[in-house]
């Protein structure tokens, strides 16, 4: 979550109150992140209210019903992700396994590619191809447990 806007005349001590406040809702919104990939797929509107009731000890009600909002919408676009990318790898697989199948130097149709041009070139993708079954099924593990990656902050401004 950024706010971005310019703000003018301030005094160094607002600036120093204002970085703090950041600060703090930023260590706020870490900690609920973690707290909310931690519980998976196991996370209810219940779970959502306890996150919430937690967080508006150390800020407000409306602060902690922003940051709860903002991770679990991140939690939601790593899973999309997560699977885009499942998806992804399991057509390499496909694509990589039928083109092994074909005999080196099978032509191709105007619809789907042919053999690998070469033994050197159609040995390489063999070994391509146990690479990507095994990012496959880490990420397939990872997907079912509802265990999903994420990195909080971006680009510097």
């Amino acid at each position: 979550m950024a706010i971005r806007t310019r703000l003018k005349g301030l005094t160094p001590e607002d600036e120093t109150v204002l970085r703090a406040v950041g600060a703090h809702l930023g260590s706020l919104a870490s900690r609920d992140l973690k707290t909310r990939c931690a519980d998976g797929l196991e996370h209810d509107a219940e779970r959502w209210a306890v996150r919430k009731r937690e967080l508006t000890g150390e800020s407000s009600a409306r602060w902690a019903g922003s940051i709860t909002k903002a991770s679990h919408d991140q939690w939601a676009l790593a899973r999309r992700g997560q699977q885009a990318h499942v998806e992804s790898l399991e057509a390499g697989v496909r694509t990589l396994e039928r083109r092994l199948a074909l005999p080196v130097g099978a032509k191709g149709t105007g619809r789907e590619a042919g053999g690998y041009r070469s033994r050197k070139e159609w040995f390489a993708k063999s070994r391509r191809l146990g690479v990507l079954k095994d990012r496959l099924a880490v990420v397939r593990a990872d997907r079912d447990a509802g265990t999903v990656h994420v990195v909080r902050g971006g680009r510097g401004c």
